[in-house]
């Protein structure tokens, strides 16, 4: 790999907007070296192989099941140990699920909460040292912080979404014992996501070194019905997903879902700046109201340090 390549890590780069969006990136300019953390490494071998890959670029697939805590900190090990020392520039966390009945991990705990939010605190907090490394390696050539992106979603704001409930984060009912909706459990991790998004950024401002500093986004793609996030839902679900809603006027197609991703993990507009939600059409939004409320962030940040290991994190 050359040193000369930013390094991208995608997760869920097999399918759906991961899929488009690292379409997208190899047709820049710019030389990547892509980093394709995914469950499935035979299903991404096959997807990628479809593709021409500019020679500026290079791609690797490594795997990352965030249904589980023992890979995740595999994965991070994995990448922090090898020689030379690998830069993190750009980390974009696409992958999500939705499980349609109540299932729980290997970890025991629920697994919606622990893919989409859970797994995510728990790598973004094991690499985040070398991410500010790499901000002040690559700042030694050009003008680039590194980034972070969340790909969040509308789903986190109350009333949005066919059934118009929640979300509803309830400390009480993490696990689902009092009760489970699959699409308000899906909510539920896009808020919980957002709350550590903000508190994170409270945390990297604290960071006096200009030259460490990362910058971090949240986007929303739209609703885009060709992604995954269907794979276990009724077949008629399915049906409609990849037959009907594609022509309806409220969604978007995957490349336009792609493209927010694209712009908020390598545009030159967003350089310098930080905590930002972008919208489906790359303007900067506001995200929802309690995703603003310090308590709740501080809240669910210290609940997502106990349930990853992370006590020494824990904010007073």
């Amino acid at each position: 790999m050359s040193q000369e390549r930013k390094v991208i890590i995608l997760t869920g780069a097999n399918s759906g907007l991961g899929f488009e969006a690292l379409k997208q990136l190899i047709q820049h300019s710019t030389p990547y070296h892509l980093i394709l953390a995914v469950r499935n490494v035979a299903e991404t071998e096959k997807a990628i192989s479809a593709l021409t890959i500019p020679s500026q670029h290079s791609i690797e697939i490594s795997k990352l099941d965030l249904s589980s805590f023992t890979s995740v900190k595999s994965f991070a090990q994995g990448l922090l140990t090898r020689d030379p020392i690998l830069p993190l520039n750009i980390l974009i966390l696409n992958a999500a699920t939705v499980k349609s009945k109540l299932s729980t991990t290997e970890d025991n705990l629920e697994t919606t909460f622990q893919t989409n939010h859970l797994s995510y605190f728990l790598l973004i907090n094991l690499l985040l040292d070398r991410i500010k490394w790499s901000s002040e390696q690559q700042n030694k050539l050009e003008s680039f912080n590194s980034r972070i992106i969340f790909v969040n979603s509308s789903l986190h704001k109350p009333g949005e979404g066919h059934n118009k409930i929640g979300p509803k984060l309830e400390i009480e009912n993490l696990d689902g014992s009092k009760g489970y909706d699959s699409m308000l459990f899906y909510k539920n991790t896009k808020l919980a996501q957002m709350l550590f998004f903000y508190q994170l950024n409270k945390l990297l401002e604290e960071e006096k070194d200009e030259k460490k500093k990362i910058s971090i986004f949240a986007i929303e793609p739209g609703f885009v019905p060709q992604t995954e996030l269907a794979r276990e839902s009724p077949s008629y679900v399915k049906l409609l997903m990849k037959y009907i809603l594609p022509f309806a006027s409220f969604t978007r197609t995957p490349e336009q879902g792609g493209a927010v991703i694209v712009y908020a993990a390598t545009s030159p507009e967003l350089e310098s700046k930080s905590a930002l939600y972008i919208n489906k059409f790359c303007q900067i939004d506001k995200s929802s109201d309690d995703s603003y409320k310090e308590d709740l962030q501080k809240l669910w940040w210290n609940i997502s340090c106990d349930l990853t290991g992370f006590e020494e994190k824990k904010l007073p």
